[in-house]
């Protein structure tokens, strides 16, 4: 790699948690630029931040290789993912550039996965889902220690804070997989399904099976060959009625909306001689944790703390990326 690179690429900039990502980098006084497909959105953005950008489509091969000039990092905020992540990966994978995105759509991780002997090749570190999932990770990472031969895992997650309108448009692709687990080390459709009660601190809540990140970040950063996924709803999903499109749907839940309320995962682990341990992770709401995860991820490389070749969140960072998180607490349960 150029040691000469030393930015962060934010591409998709202008969407809703992307702005969210821009104002965190920010915060943190980051060296970045910004990137999208939208020119009167784009030089808006930049101009508020006063920071240089990018106007491309994703599918341009071509602008690829100029806005990743002097890129160290690449954060792709651009959802869904089935319609991004292809090409910004390999346009990483060619520039030298370590990849970021907040995926949670389970075909990026594969595609991320199958990507790993490219990726240490070009000696870039490759992760999807390094949003949501940073501190979901951390909780099996660290959950799994505390076991000698961990079996199972069953964790569930506690949305709060609505969905945003790329977050409806990514939730078909999740929802058309069916009730995925891994068994035995293999992942297969579960026949029976049931729901599972966890406990967040002191609230207890029913979660429905739903396929997420951990069956295959969590098998990356642990091993552990069983694995079940719960989600629950602070709030209820948007739901499109006849006549709606997403484009009448609101960008997603305002500042003070994601402040009212936090997130939760709870997690427990089996043990081969059926020893079980948990705990949970209380954070701040989803669209708020995303840019505070991603860009801790991203601020880690930046200061040349990553892993070559595929990486989950957990495999890369462990449970100490959680001291980075702001507001986010890890809690063992007795």
């Amino acid at each position: 790699m150029n040691n000469k690179k030393n930015k962060l690429l934010i591409y998709g900039a202008t969407g809703y948690t992307g702005k969210i990502i821009v104002a965190r980098a920010k915060a943190l006084h980051l060296d970045f630029e910004i990137a999208g497909r939208d020119p009167h959105k784009t030089r808006q953005l930049a101009a508020e931040f006063e920071i240089a950008y990018h106007v491309f489509d994703v599918n341009t091969e071509s602008a690829w290789p100029k806005a990743l000039t002097n890129i160290k990092v690449l954060i792709n905020a651009a959802g869904p993912f089935q319609f991004t992540a292809a090409q910004a990966m390999k346009a990483c994978l060619k520039a030298g550039v370590h990849y970021l995105d907040i995926s949670a759509e389970m075909d990026t991780y594969r595609l991320a996965e199958s990507l790993d002997k490219e990726a240490r090749e070009a000696g870039i570190q490759l992760i999807s889902g390094a949003g949501l999932f940073v501190s979901y990770d951390a909780l099996v990472v660290h959950l799994s220690k505390m076991v000698a031969e961990p079996e199972y895992l069953k964790i569930g997650f506690r949305h709060y804070g609505g969905f945003s309108r790329g977050s409806v448009l990514s939730s078909k692709n999740i929802a058309n997989l069916g009730i995925l687990v891994r068994k035995n080390g293999d992942i297969i459709n579960q026949p029976a399904p049931k729901s599972k009660t966890f406990a967040f601190g002191k609230e207890e809540v029913e979660c429905m099976p739903t396929p997420l990140g951990g069956i295959i970040l969590s098998y990356k950063s642990t091993g552990i060959p069983n694995i079940e996924e719960f989600f629950s709803l602070k709030l209820p999903a948007i739901e499109l009625n006849q006549g709606t499109t997403v484009e009448h749907l609101p960008e997603g839940p305002t500042k003070e909306e994601r402040a009212a309320g936090r997130n939760g995962i709870s997690a427990e682990i089996t043990g081969r001689n059926g020893q079980v341990v948990s705990a949970y992770v209380d954070a701040p709401s989803g669209y708020d944790l995303t840019p505070l995860s991603v860009v801790a991820v991203a601020h880690r490389i930046l200061n040349g703390d990553f892993k070559v070749g595929y990486q989950s969140p957990g495999s890369a960072y462990r449970e100490d990326i959680l001291k980075d998180i702001p507001d986010t607490y890890l809690f063992d349960m007795v």
